[in-house]
């Protein structure tokens, strides 16, 4: 392709017709991917329910340690998986405060209500109660994460047709 500085003359209403495309483009790559993949959530809620259980005193000796190098290989490798992805990656300018307000409001909220689970069960003498919380927390956010990620990629998407 030969651009000549002839050829690179454009109207302003052509180059705002030009950036519409592109954001359109743009926002539909966006919102076709979900902001982070279900798998990930649910790799770092078994992690942490490894940790749970390797901390919980009934647990032996060397499941414990078993759980703690488990737990570490599954958050190391969710991370790395996701990091190379490209899930959760985008300019500052891409992301929309409210949809990440909103995941840190999902992230609190889950984990206040594990705990209130937690020891409700624990109030009950249900052995491994936390553990029974942490798969329980696993499973919320295995079944909530997906709606999560999607409604922050529609509205990172939307930012971005808005030209913000």
């Amino acid at each position: 392709m030969n651009a000549t500085p002839e050829s690179m003359d454009l109207s302003p209403e052509e180059a705002a017709r030009a950036l519409s495309g592109i954001r359109a483009t743009q926002a539909r790559a966006v919102r076709s991917t979900p902001w982070f993949p279900a798998w990930f959530v649910v790799g770092i809620g078994l992690s942490v329910t490894l940790i749970q259980v390797a901390s919980d005193p009934l647990t032996p000796l060397p499941l414990r340690i078993a759980g703690i190098v488990l737990a570490v290989a599954g958050i190391t490798g969710c991370s790395i998986a996701v990091g190379r992805s490209g899930s959760m990656r985008a300019h500052k300018s891409v992301l929309d405060m409210a949809g990440f307000a909103g995941y840190m409001v999902w992230v609190f909220s889950l984990v206040g209500l594990t705990v209130a689970f937690a020891l409700f069960l624990a109030a009950r003498e249900v052995p491994y109660a936390a553990t029974w919380a942490c798969l329980t927390l696993t499973a919320v956010m295995g079944l909530t994460g997906p709606l999560l990620a999607r409604w922050i990629s529609r509205r990172n998407a939307a930012k971005i047709e808005r030209g913000e």
